[in-house]
């Protein structure tokens, strides 16, 4: 909900001359591809925004563009365009379906993806495409990581991506629109080619954290009268519980200490600092930190 700069996005979208460079940033389509796009997601982490009803779409919020609001129907605009992808039942999360389901939602975020890039690419423009996918993350968070579905989504989604990248680096290939092509010979994703007719493209796959497979026998829940202290606790489900954070009520701080040191679990397992404790010992960082 804040920006301290401009947002990257919106950057890479307008023409702006950068020091030291002689040309200008030359505009590029913003392509967002996920399972939230059009949904109330967006307004829950986004914050209020201005349209009358309608959830604000990624892009646009990202983009800046205009009040947020999206006529329904509509995915593409002069520098944008989204699509909304399928998502995996949770019930079916650890059952054949729910990797499989995964597997195929994320194929259908990458075709679309292509044949957005073959559109720009034949019209000279230049693409940022953004693609998400909750998986493996949502299958580790129910069944931990060794579970046999999370291993199939995990290889199903390196498959796709290895398919993705060699479509995408061969521009014949990326316009004819057969994006069920798994050629390329022996040549592997990410080998240099001497073809005159490659895409220039660079494909970044990345995670925002990892997981650590957490047994029931090592979870500690919160006793109810710590609970019972606490605005909020942003543990387990609803954050981090390596690091998690509490929310006390007003002027109960001194009890909440009391009642943590005096729970044998708590007090022999877990450090409980306030603000200020956890900013003496650097936990933010070094420097002084500015409220």
């Amino acid at each position: 909900e804040i920006f301290v700069e401009v947002p990257w996005a919106r950057k890479l979208a307008t023409e702006a001359e950068m020091p030291g460079q002689k040309l200008p940033i030359k505009r590029r389509r913003m392509i967002y591809v996920n399972a939230y796009n059009g949904d109330d997601y967006q307004n829950w982490c986004q914050g209020a925004d201005d349209t009358e009803g309608d959830a604000t779409d990624f892009s646009l919020w990202t983009m800046g563009g205009g009040d947020g609001h999206v006529p329904e129907g509509a995915n593409r605009s002069t520098l944008f365009e989204t699509a909304k992808i399928e998502e995996t039942c949770f019930e079916t999360l650890g059952k054949p379906e729910g990797s499989t389901a995964a597997v195929e939602y994320f194929r259908c975020g990458l075709k679309f993806a292509l044949k957005s890039i073959a559109k720009a690419e034949r019209s000279g423009e230049r693409t940022f495409t953004y693609l998400y996918t909750a998986h493996p993350d949502k299958h580790m968070h129910a069944l931990g990581v060794e579970h046999g579905e999370v291993k199939k989504v995990v290889k199903g989604i390196e498959e796709e991506v290895e398919r993705f990248c060699r479509v995408l680096w061969e521009r014949k290939v990326l316009l004819s629109g057969d994006y069920n092509f798994a050629g390329g010979g022996d040549q592997k994703p990410g080998t240099k080619r001497n073809d005159s007719d490659s895409l220039d493209a660079a494909v970044v796959v990345t995670a925002d954290h990892g997981h650590v497979t957490v047994h029931e026998d090592d979870m500690i829940e919160l006793p109810k009268d710590i609970v019972n202290l606490l605005e909020y606790a942003c543990i387990g489900v609803h954050g981090k519980g390596r690091h998690g954070y509490l929310h006390c009520r007003s002027g109960l701080q001194s009890r909440l200490l009391r009642c943590w040191r005096a729970d044998p679990e708590l007090a022999e397992n877990f450090l409980l600092l306030s603000i200020d404790e956890a900013v003496e010992r650097g936990l933010f960082g070094p420097g002084r930190v500015r409220w």
